[in-house]
């Protein structure tokens, strides 16, 4: 029987993961696309939806992967009617010479994805075949182990020209639903420095104090800041608790994060750590995130 969905199942952690087939769009990773984890213990869910109006915004829901946002790998080289490389979704069509714009909807030939699935691990592999001197072989491995999830990533270029990107995960998330307020703070364990504040009224709605962001207000309509200041290490690149209830959720890596974007609305919160990709041909790239969950 066909399914739009697979389900990991680890002791603690139910995971739901997009069927690459089943997804459409030319934004968002269509490899490993969770959207949604359960943490089964406390019945708390910690994915939403990027609106809540159906036919809004640009398909997101839960953690939405991206490659190349604002590096969109042979968009320069290509001129309209040649395609480009969106990784992790197909050959996409360039259609005029207007800069790239990751909100568009391009023609698209989608990329074949191989999965091999388990009870608690899941593996997508694609094979980008050469476009204008761009090639690459993208795998990504998830794995639920207690309340932590695994995204691994390796990412090869096998073709001749340099790949220059950057990868992130817009983490459409709450916790359990609560809307997004004063009752939640945002622990950001490094110095971070704001390098765009964008439309929203960010300064009104968001509190930035030494280590922690905080709501002011219940934060209605959508706003954008951009931070910089990263570090590498073993601390989480943020981590999202909601106060009365005692539960959250935390992302850290293994890599050094280049930016933190965060995007939000009243329903929703979107830390976004965002990775460089920078490899010569032959080069090769692995790196990983892991997301912790809690409750009280």
């Amino acid at each position: 029987m066909e399914t739009n969905e697979y389900i990991l199942n680890g002791d603690e952690l139910t995971v739901t993961i997009r069927v690459p087939e089943t997804c459409a769009g030319t934004r968002f990773d269509r490899t490993g696309w969770i959207t949604q984890v359960r943490l089964d213990s406390a019945g708390v869910d910690f994915c939403v939806p990027e609106s809540l109006i159906a036919g809004q915004g640009t398909g997101g829901e839960g953690l939405s992967g991206e490659f190349g946002i604002d590096k969109a790998i042979g968009y320069d080289d290509a001129v309209p009617g040649d395609t480009f490389v969106k990784l992790g979704i197909g050959a996409l069509t360039k259609i005029d010479e207007e800069n790239y714009n990751f909100a568009r909807t391009y023609p698209v030939e989608a990329y074949e994805i191989r999965t091999e699935v388990g009870r608690s691990e899941i593996r997508f592999t694609v094979d980008v075949p050469e476009h204008n001197g761009y090639a690459a072989k993208l795998v990504k491995t998830i794995t639920v182990d207690g309340r932590t999830l695994h995204v691994r990533y390796k990412l090869e270029n096998v073709g001749s020209k340099k790949i220059s990107t950057n990868e992130y995960v817009h983490n459409f998330v709450s916790v359990g639903g609560h809307a997004i307020g004063p009752d939640y703070v945002l622990k950001l364990p490094y110095a971070p420095e704001l390098k765009l504040l964008g439309d929203g009224g960010v300064e009104e709605k968001l509190e930035l104090s030494p280590g922690q962001l905080t709501w002011n207000a219940e934060a209605g309509g959508e706003y954008y800041a951009l931070y910089e200041g990263f570090a590498k290490g073993e601390k989480p690149y943020w981590e999202l608790l909601h106060v009365p209830s005692g539960a959250g959720m935390s992302e850290s890596g293994d890599f050094g994060a280049a930016k933190l974007g965060l995007w939000g609305s009243g329903h929703v919160v979107s830390p976004e750590v965002f990775v460089d990709l920078e490899l010569e041909a032959g080069e090769s790239k692995a790196w990983t995130r892991t997301y912790r969950f809690w409750a009280a």
